[in-house]
C-alpha cells in the first residue's frame, strides 16, 4: 500500500466515521421524539423498515453507477442526501412537536424523510468499498475494507455518547449536528480526496452478467445475509437474553445491555483496526476464524451461567464479527474484475439488508417460545457456516 493510498484511507476514515456517528445518534434519539410526537413502536420500526427497503433496492444501482462516473461523486452524493434526510427528519420531527403538523401527517413525513436516506444515502458504502478496492492489491484488500467497516462501527460507538452531550442543546441537536458533519465530509470529499477513474468494461456484457446469483460471488452472498441475520438478531434480543436469565429489573438490564453492546463494539474494533492491520490474514482465513469464533461466542452464551461469562461469549462475538465482514467483503472483491468493484460492492450491502429484515422477525418469534431460542438458532447457524466456509471450494480458492 502507497504513502498515496494511506492518505487517501486517513481522510475517508473520519468522513465515514461521521456516518457511522449520526446512524447511532438517531437510533437513541428517534424512539423518544417519536414517543413524544405519539407515535408507537410498531409505527417507529416502520419507519426504519422502509428505508431499509429502499436501500436493498438502490444500493446496487449506486455502486454499479460509481464503475461508469467514478467513486468520489457517487460518496459525495450519498454524504449529501444522507445530510438532507437528517435535517428533513429533523425539521418534521420540530414541526409536529411544535403543533405545526399533526400525527397523521407527520408519520407519513418522517418515513419520507428516512426514505431520502435509504434511496441516496445508501450510495457512500458501496462507492467507499469500490475506492479501497481501486486501490490496494489481493494481499492488502481485506486490510483496506477493514478500515471501512472499522469506520462505521467507530461512529457506532461514539454516537451514543456525543448525542447524549449534545441533547442538552434540545432534543433534535444530535440530528442537526450529524446533517453539519456529513455536509462537512462532502467538502472535504471534494476538495481532498483523489478520485478513481470511471471503469471501462471489457467486453458490453461484464456489467449486466453481475448479480445476486452470479455464480463468482454467490457463497459471499449467502454468508453476508447469515451474518447480518445473526448480527441483528443478537442486537434485538440481547437484553431480553440478559434479563431473563439473570433476573435483572429494567434499570439493571439496562446497564447490562450497555455494557455487553459495548464490549461487542470494541471487540470487532480490536479484529478490524489491530489483527487485521498488523497481521493482514488472507480473506479465506478471515472468514473461517471469525466463523468459529462466533460460534464459541454462541456456545459460551449458550452454557453460561453468569455477567461475567456471557461478557466472554460477546468478546468472541465480537472478534468472529470483525473479521467475517471485512473478510467476506475483500473475497468477494477478490471475485469479479475491477470494472465490476462498484457493482459487486452494491449488491452486498443489498443483501445485507436482507438479513437485517429477517433477523428480528425471527429472532423475536424464537425468544417468545424460549428466551434461550435466538442463541441456539444463532449456535447453529455458525456452526453449519464453520462447514459451509470449509469445504466450499470458492472460498477455499479465493485469490490470497
Amino acid at each position: 500500500m502507497t504513502e498515496e493510498t494511506r492518505k487517501a484511507f486517513r481522510l475517508l476514515f473520519p468522513c465515514l466515521v461521521s456516518t457511522g456517528m449520526g446512524q447511532a445518534m438517531l437510533f437513541a434519539i428517534l424512539p423518544p421524539a417519536a414517543r413524544e410526537i405519539g407515535l408507537s413502536s410498531i409505527e417507529v420500526s416502520t419507519i426504519f423498515v422502509v428505508s431499509a427497503v429502499f436501500w436493498a433496492f438502490t444500493s446496487p444501482s449506486w455502486g454499479r453507477l460509481s464503475d461508469r462516473v467514478g467513486r468520489r461523486r457517487v460518496i459525495l452524493v450519498g454524504l449529501l442526501g444522507y445530510g438532507l434526510s437528517m435535517v428533513l427528519l429533523a425539521a418534521v420531527i420540530g414541526a409536529t412537536l411544535e403543533g405545526a403538523l399533526t400525527v397523521t401527517i407527520a408519520w407519513p413525513a418522517m418515513i419520507a424523510s428516512r426514505c431520502v436516506f435509504g434511496a441516496i444515502g445508501s450510495a457512500t458504502p458501496p462507492a467507499a468499498q469500490a475506492f479501497v478496492a481501486d486501490r490496494t492489491g489481493p494481499e492488502d484488500r481485506a486490510a483496506g475494507v477493514a478500515l471501512i467497516n472499522a469506520a462505521f462501527g467507530v461512529g457506532q460507538t461514539l454516537g451514543p455518547a456525543v448525542g447524549a452531550v449534545l441533547t442538552v442543546f434540545g432534543l433534535l441537536a444530535p440530528i442537526y449536528f450529524s446533517a453539519g458533519l456529513a455536509v462537512v465530509s462532502a467538502v472535504v470529499i471534494y476538495f481532498w480526496l483523489p478520485d478513481s477513474p470511471p471503469q471501462k468494461p471489457r467486453n458490453d456484457r461484464a456489467r449486466a452478467r453481475l448479480s445476486f446469483l452470479d455464480a463468482r460471488i454467490r457463497p459471499f452472498f449467502l454468508l453476508q445475509i447469515l451474518m447480518q441475520a445473526v448480527r441483528a438478531v443478537t442486537m434485538i434480543t440481547l437484553a431480553f437474553f440478559l434479563q431473563d436469565q439473570l433476573i435483572l429489573s429494567s434499570e439493571e438490564t439496562g446497564r447490562a445491555a450497555g455494557i455487553g453492546f459495548m464490549v461487542l463494539a470494541m471487540a470487532g474494533l480490536v479484529s478490524q483496526l489491530i489483527v487485521v492491520q498488523r497481521l493482514r490474514p488472507a480473506p479465506s482465513l478471515m472468514i473461517r476464524a471469525g466463523l468459529g469464533s462466533a460460534m464459541i461466542g454462541f456456545a459460551t452464551l449458550w452454557v453460561g451461567d453468569s455477567f461475567g461469562i456471557y461478557l466472554v461469549g460477546l468478546a468472541f462475538l465480537g472478534l468472529g464479527l470483525g473479521l467475517v465482514r471485512p473478510g467476506n467483503a475483500a473475497a468477494s472483491s477478490l471475485a469479479v474484475s475491477a470494472e465490476e468493484q462498484g457493482a459487486v460492492a452494491g449488491l452486498l450491502n443489498a443483501v445485507g439488508v436482507t438479513g437485517n429484515i429477517i433477523g428480528p422477525l425471527v429472532g423475536g418469534y424464537l425468544h417468545a417460545i424460549d428466551p434461550g431460542g435466538p442463541v441456539f438458532l444463532n449456535l447453529l447457524l455458525m456452526a453449519g457456516g464453520v462447514v459451509y466456509a470449509t469445504i466450499h471450494p470458492r472460498i477455499r480458492t479465493i485469490p490470497q
